[in-house]
C-alpha cells in the first residue's frame, strides 16, 4: 500500500485531464438556441393573426338543398356544363349542392322553372329568388328519392339570362 501513495505526481493516475476542445458542443447549443427561435416566431406570428381577425366566423346556412338539374333547353351537356355554376351562384341563407344532372322530358322548355320536391318549399323558393326566376314554384313529391333531393331545377331557353352568362358558356 504504501507504494501507491509514493507514486509521483507527474505519472499517469496523477495526470490531470485537460478540457476538449469546446466548439462543437457550443455549435449544437447555437443549433438548438437557433431552432427554438424559430418556432417561438412561428408560435407568436400564428398567435398574432387569431387575435387580429384573421380567423373570422361564417355566417351561418339557413337551408341546405340537394338539386336535381336537367336540361330541358336540349343543348347538349349544358347541365353537366353549369352544375358548377350555380353552386357558386348562390348565396346564403341557402346553400345548394348539385348531386343529379340528367334530361328533361322534352326540349322544348322555353322559360327556367323550379320544382319542388320537399313539402316545405322555402328553400325552393329561395333557389328561385336568387336565380331571378319568375315562374311559380310547383310541387312534386319524387316517388325514390334515394339522393334526398330537396328541389329539380329545369333548364329553359332561357338559361342564359338566368344565371347571366353570355354565349359562349353554353357552346358545344
Amino acid at each position: 500500500m504504501a507504494e501507491k501513495s509514493k507514486r509521483l505526481k507527474g505519472s499517469s493516475a496523477y495526470r490531470v485531464k485537460r478540457a476538449k476542445d469546446k466548439r462543437p458542443i457550443r455549435f449544437l447549443e447555437f443549433g438548438i438556441l437557433f431552432v427554438f427561435l424559430v418556432v417561438m416566431a412561428y408560435v407568436a406570428s400564428f398567435t398574432l393573426q387569431i387575435t387580429k381577425g384573421y380567423s373570422k366566423e361564417k355566417e351561418p346556412v339557413s337551408y341546405y338543398l340537394n338539386v336535381q338539374l336537367l336540361n330541358g333547353c336540349g343543348e347538349k351537356g349544358i347541365s353537366n356544363k353549369l352544375a358548377a355554376r350555380i353552386e357558386r351562384t348562390v348565396k346564403k341563407p341557402l346553400s345548394v349542392q348539385v348531386v343529379d344532372t340528367d334530361n328533361f322530358d322534352n326540349f322544348g322548355v322555353e322559360r327556367t322553372f323550379v320544382i319542388s320536391r320537399s313539402s316545405d318549399s322555402t328553400a325552393s323558393q329561395l333557389l328561385a329568388t336568387q336565380l331571378g326566376i319568375k315562374e311559380k314554384i310547383t310541387f312534386r313529391e319524387l316517388e325514390n328519392n334515394y339522393l334526398d333531393i330537396g328541389a329539380t331545377l329545369v333548364l329553359g331557353k332561357d338559361y342564359k339570362q338566368i344565371l347571366g352568362l353570355d354565349a359562349s358558356v353554353g357552346g358545344r
